[in-house]
């Protein structure tokens, strides 16, 4: 019974891989009766990225880093990259989910040229103490994963020399033309204004003398940092504290309003170091045990890190179970890995 029930799924196994093959074999066959266009491609995906703001802000992924903006090509670009260019499949699966990490291959294969490309990319599925996550988030971060190894492999496979104008195009439209650039120079300092950022903030950290020197580049910038807000991938006392990378950036106000009185009346000769939580620094806690939850973060870091948890379809359930303890010491790495998940997904 046992032989003939091998048997069987040997069969079965056979068969499944004579369609896959036929079906392989027949787009193949379809890609070169109606070969692609590279004109019509062109055509086709600079009128998809600049249709219109929303669409082109969709197509850049811009992340703060050690004081600078860090931006690329999103998977929403990927997408239309691959919609635009045809005669191709693209896929993504998890191949491995044991161990400390979730691995993730994304697959693209050019029909018409016959070449395929694999990409590859890990996510850690364990807490800081060595447990693996709950089944919910390691399928959270599985489809993170997924989606990044995708993009990675379409910007691959079409060659970059044929869609990198079309990014450039994003930009521009992101960036407007003189005409706009008044009413968009607004529109962004009122966006900083709800997060707390003065316009004298904005000119100080773009290095300018005045609002009416901001110019076209500059609103990229501030683009990026808005989304990065928004997102959660940085904080306004990060932000906009003028003159130090992030990693760096002393406590805001708003910040020290959380902390205990007596990180409040340390001397200068005293300083703590900014990137430790100063819970850790007072001998009066260091025979305390660390009680989990969110500690030290002030209210607008609270909500910007449960807004990025949001946007990556994480509840604070399982937020905090994936990071038992959240405060200032490792705020910056979590909201890292929320936002790869929310621009994956």
């Amino acid at each position: 019974m046992n032989d003939e029930t091998h048997d069987g799924m040997v069969a079965e196994q056979g068969m499944v891989a004579i369609l896959n093959k036929s079906e392989i074999d027949q787009q193949i066959a379809t890609a070169h009766r109606f070969p692609r266009s590279l004109k019509q491609f062109r055509d086709e995906a600079m009128q998809m990225v600049t249709l219109d703001e929303s669409i082109a802000n969709e197509c850049i992924y811009a992340l703060p880093r050690d004081g600078k903006t860090i931006e690329g090509p999103s998977a929403r670009f990927a997408e239309i990259i691959a919609s635009a260019w045809g005669n191709s499949r693209a896929g993504a699966r998890v191949i491995s989910d044991s161990g400390e990490f979730v691995t993730a291959q994304g697959v693209f294969h050019d029909l018409e040229r016959n070449v395929a490309i694999t990409y590859e990319v890990q996510r850690r599925i364990t807490g800081r103490g060595g447990k693996r996550y709950s089944a919910d988030m390691i399928g959270v971060t599985a489809n993170a994963a997924c989606s990044i190894a995708l993009r990675n492999a379409i910007l691959k496979g079409v060659p970059k020399a044929f869609w990198s104008s079309m990014y450039d195009a994003a930009r521009h439209v992101i960036m407007g033309d003189i005409k706009t650039l008044a009413n968009r120079r607004a529109g962004a300092i009122q966006n900083f204004q709800r997060y707390g950022v003065t316009p004298e903030q904005i000119c100080a950290q773009l290095g300018v003398a005045g609002q009416e020197d901001i110019t076209l580049d500059h609103l990229v910038v501030l683009r990026g940092l808005l989304t990065a807000l928004r997102e959660g991938d940085t904080t306004p006392e990060e932000a906009f504290a003028h003159g130090k990378p992030a990693v760096e950036m002393p406590r805001s106000k708003t910040a020290n309003k959380v902390v205990a009185e007596s990180d409040a009346q340390e001397t200068p000769e005293r300083e703590a170091d900014p990137t430790v939580p100063k819970i850790h620094q007072n001998p009066a806690f260091e025979s305390e045990p660390l009680e989990p939850g969110i500690h030290g973060l002030s209210e607008s870091m609270e909500r910007i890190l449960l807004e990025a948890a949001r946007q990556a379809h994480v509840t604070r359930e399982q937020l905090l179970e994936r990071y038992p303890r959240i405060d200032t010491s490792n705020f910056a790495a979590i909201r890292a890995e929320l936002k790869d998940m929310a621009s994956a997904g």
